[in-house]
């Protein structure tokens, strides 16, 4: 049972992880500029060995500082290390706690306290002092702060001493210092240095009173160097003397290792398990979503006659669609959408070409592509009426400026309405008993951005779940690479069914209009020149190349109607439409991608023109240092230290 709420609370602490790693944490270091006037502290550890702490800090902020108020970082967490330097495989705790600040200057003393590095070998109590909202105006601030902390007290060699660092290396530069310090049974003997962590340097003072009381004091403190004092204690009236140590949690042992392996393997059997039956739950899924409907009782394409009572049904996709001689008796924009669930740059580019050959405009083909506006009057459906009122708003002819299409964003608000005509005539039709989405269009980028963000997720994830929580992380790690199968099986199943769906599911209507335009569709795709059947002098090529190039069959067009023209069928003067200066139905082809990418370029829309976390510590050799070993003691050695400056 024990087993399980560790699992649990570590799997919800690698959450919190994810995304602590995405917000940025102030670190508890010194502004530039800072500096502590003064660094007072009067400290009394009493015969359960907590120390009593008063600091009295006159924080003198930078130039046009903006600051807030002081930032003073106690550690609470460290490593231990032997008398070698290395790694004990122990951490040493300092448990603070009854923290109080107030500010003898009237600076704003609300107090914030948070934990930083928290799952860490090394961490940090941040205390924040001031208000978020309020800046301090005054050059300086004095701030009391008192603190009670326990585990500071050591005994190597059995010499029961206090071995602290009452400075920090991530401290501002400290201008005077002083420190005095009572223990049980008065202060034995002394030791004072102030220098960079490992080594030694003298303080201005190091005494002790007849009393006991111990008394230090330094000048000018550089960022970086340490104060670290001790008090030597009579035997016997301290009852914790030891450091308080706890196993490094980052250590795994080969039943812990073996502990997540099985939970790895069950993780994996269960998700191979699950991904089996996926792809079933996406088939029945995908199904129910797109399956279209039929008129019961009628054939493909017939719509039912007025007052007729026809129920629609789930369609066979297996049913064959006869071929269609005639266009549907819809736009051409819509058949492309009644098609493919959506109306894209082919669809527009066809309306545009439908416009010009009902004689409502001119599409100049030479040099830069543009179109001019002939008569309005000949647009005959809503989607090209929607369009030429996009292009040329209720301007005459006469009066009516070319629309260039070389000019990115030319065609992008008369693609909108052509869209927004279309679709809001499949909804007045009930063309779809569920609605096409967009996903389809969003479905290959997106897709690949959120893979990717997936994959650095899940490799971040990993690497704070080893270093945050050791063997559990490990153990998550091994659950998470268990669900692979399954992951990876939703995951295509996801997108195939994402994809397929996005199309919606048609009625009875669309599908009969749908059957009409496949129809269609196949006529064009499939019919040679010699069967094509129309009345002499028709101009068969303009009246169906709209719908070429909606079927994306304009090559095949142009190569039947040159075979027509070939057989004398065709004539082969060019149309009243076509504005360039040669006509020739062999290269017309390839002039006509060449105005759909114009078209595809004008559609586009324009461009537009307009700390890390509290990491590290100050001791030097963890719980065997020692002030009063026969080397003496060094700046850096003792538990405590931390960081300060303004925020």
């Amino acid at each position: 049972m024990r087993h399980g709420a560790r699992w649990f609370s570590a799997l919800a602490a690698l959450l919190l992880a994810v995304a602590w790693l995405l917000v940025p944490v102030a670190p508890a270091r010194a502004t530039e500029g800072d500096t502590f006037d003064r660094f007072d502290v009067q400290a009394v550890l009493d015969a359960e060995g907590y120390l009593q702490v008063t600091e009295t800090i006159v924080l003198r902020f930078g130039p046009s500082s903006g600051r807030h108020g002081l930032e003073r970082t106690l550690t609470v967490r460290e490593p231990d290390r032997g008398a070698d330097g290395a790694d004990t495989g122990k951490d040493m705790l300092f448990k603070v706690d009854h923290v109080e600040v107030t500010s003898p200057s009237g600076a704003p003393d609300k107090l914030d306290l948070t934990y930083e590095g928290s799952g860490k070998r090394t961490e940090g109590l941040r205390i924040r002092v001031g208000e978020a909202n309020k800046t301090v105006s005054a050059p300086t601030a004095t701030y009391v702060l008192t603190y009670r902390v326990l585990g500071l007290v050591r005994s190597p060699g059995g010499v029961d001493q206090l071995y602290w660092d009452v400075t920090g290396s991530k401290m501002p530069r400290i201008l005077a210092a002083t420190a005095e310090v009572t223990v049980p049974g008065g202060a034995q003997d002394v030791f004072c240095s102030v220098a960079v962590p490992g080594a030694r340097g003298d303080c201005a003072t190091a005494t002790r009173s007849s009393g006991g009381l111990a008394q230090f004091a330094a000048n000018d403190i550089a960022v970086g160097q340490v104060l670290t004092v001790g008090v030597k204690i009579q035997p016997g009236l301290v009852k914790n003397n030891t450091p308080i140590l706890e196993d490094d949690v980052t250590k795994v042992t080969e039943e812990q290792l073996a502990i997540a392996g099985a939970f790895g393997f069950g993780s994996f059997a269960l998700s191979t398990l699950a991904a089996l039956v996926v792809p079933f739950v996406g088939w029945f899924s995908l199904r129910r979503k797109t399956d279209d409907l039929r008129f019961a009782g009628l054939p493909p394409g017939v719509l039912p006659a007025p007052g007729q009572d026809a129920q629609a049904v789930r369609g066979d996709s297996r049913i064959q669609i006869p071929v269609s001689f005639a266009p549907p008796a819809v736009a051409v924009a819509e058949a492309g959408y009644l098609a493919d669930g959506k109306v894209d740059v082919r669809d527009t580019t066809a309306t545009l070409m439908s416009l010009a050959v009902l004689g409502a405009v001119r599409l100049h083909t030479d040099g830069d592509k543009k179109v001019e506006l002939l008569d309005r009057s000949k647009a005959t459906d809503r989607p090209a009426k929607a369009m030429l009122k996009a292009l040329f708003g209720d301007r005459d002819p006469d009066r009516a400026e070319l629309v260039d299409l070389s000019v990115r964003g030319s065609l992008t608000e008369a693609h909108a309405k052509v869209e927004g005509v279309v679709k809001q005539a499949g909804e007045n039709g009930g063309w779809y008993a569920r609605k096409p989405s967009t996903a389809l269009e969003m479905v290959g980028c997106d897709i690949v951005i959120k893979a990717f963000l997936g994959v650095v997720m899940a490799v971040v994830g990993g690497a704070i779940a080893m270093i945050f929580f050791g063997t559990f992380g490990i153990g998550l790690v091994l659950v998470a690479l268990g669900m692979l199968p399954l992951l990876v099986t939703a995951f295509i199943t996801w997108i195939v069914v994402r994809a397929r769906s996005a199309k919606g599911q048609r009625s009875g209507v669309g599908t009969a209009l749908t059957d009409q335009v496949i129809g269609f569709r196949t006529y064009l795709a499939t019919a040679e020149a010699e069967q094509l059947q129309f009345e002499e002098g028709e101009d068969i090529f303009s009246k169906y190349l709209p719908w070429a190039i909606a079927f994306d069959l304009t090559q095949r067009w142009t190569q039947v109607c040159q075979r027509l023209v070939e057989l004398g069928r065709l004539s082969p003067v060019a149309p009243v439409w076509y504005a360039g200066s040669q006509w020739n139905l062999n290269s017309l082809s390839w002039q006509l991608n060449d105005f759909g990418s114009s078209v595809d370029n004008a559609v586009s829309a324009p461009i537009s023109t307009s700390s890390s976390s509290y990491s590290s510590s100050d001791s030097g050799f963890g719980s065997s240092g020692s002030s009063f070993s026969s080397g003496g003691g060094f700046s850096g050695g003792g538990g405590g230290g931390g960081g300060g400056g303004s925020w």
